[in-house]
């Protein structure tokens, strides 16, 4: 059962400070996988939903997806056009390729202004938050715009969430016959539509999960209709908001302005980097 921590041996959410979104987490943890509590969901409805550029791990000051993809492009990249749609020329590779590629990156490549490997700017506060969740029995999904297998390169190193609970932006593959007579699923330069963002993401998380989560986290206004959407339920259901209001790493509201203001009509809690947060990367 989910209980804070006063009432355990270790605090679970080390990382956060003692406050209002950390109490909020455990309260609602609590009556959810508490069998004798009106609010109790079964441990097959404990959906858990996670944005994860600026919701999981570092966003800026240039999105590590585009960086990526424009290591992977060089001279063939532009900047006029999203990253999913630079990503399409990456036609051939295998989902295996590209997610060595996209993890060599990661590991190799070192965050500009921290000083630390990409694969090394996630949040801590929200790594246990996942950890905390996934000890509840909760289902925890990423639900991101970025590419597929571009998450699913390092997200259960990462975050402790395995490949088949990804939803992401993804191409159509095509199984193939090599020369040789074995057989490979390589990449095509087609969408899948739609990009998984804003009302994709609820559309590919009713596709991808078949069920309604009861918590959603994210951070913009990329994220507002699945907040929305998991908002909108009779039972019990808790929406945040990450809000990026910390010097230790970038102040910045742009793109989130719709989802700041829907939180506090709605009262969904945000969670302020500032105060709640005790560590975030390179510090």
């Amino acid at each position: 059962m989910g209980c804070p921590p006063a009432a355990a041996d270790y605090d679970p959410l080390l990382s956060w400070n003692q406050g209002a979104a950390k109490q909020t987490i455990f309260d609602f943890v609590q009556e959810v996988t508490n069998p004798n509590s009106d609010n109790y969901v079964r441990q097959g409805d404990r959906i858990a939903v996670f944005d994860n550029d600026g919701t999981l791990w570092n966003e800026k000051p240039k999105n590590i997806y585009g960086l990526f993809i424009k290591d992977m492009l060089g001279n063939a990249f532009s900047n006029k056009r999203n990253a999913i749609f630079e990503d399409l020329k990456l036609q051939g590779l295998t989902p295996e390729e590209y997610k060595q590629k996209a993890r060599f990156f990661l590991d190799n490549s070192k965050h500009p202004d921290f000083g630390i490997p990409y694969i090394k700017v996630t949040y801590q506060p929200m790594v246990e938050l996942v950890n905390y969740l996934r000890s509840n029995d909760f289902k925890v999904y990423i639900c991101s715009g970025a590419g597929l297998d571009f998450i699913r390169s390092y997200a259960e190193d990462a975050y402790g969430v395995p490949p088949e609970n990804i939803i992401g932006t993804t191409v159509q593959t095509k199984f193939i016959t090599k020369d040789d007579g074995s057989h490979v699923l390589v990449k095509t330069p087609i969408l899948v539509k739609p990009i998984n963002n804003n009302e994709g993401k609820v559309v590919d998380i009713d596709r991808y999960i078949g069920k309604k989560p009861i918590m959603t986290v994210g951070n913009s206004d990329g994220d507002l209709e699945m907040l929305q959407y998991t908002d909108e339920q009779d039972g019990p259901a808790l929406m945040m908001l990450v809000h990026h209001d910390d010097p230790r790493e970038y102040v910045y509201d742009t793109g989130a302005e719709n989802a700041l203001r829907e939180a506090d009509a709605r009262g969904w809690t945000v969670i302020s980097m500032k105060e709640d947060f005790l560590t975030l990367p390179g510090h």
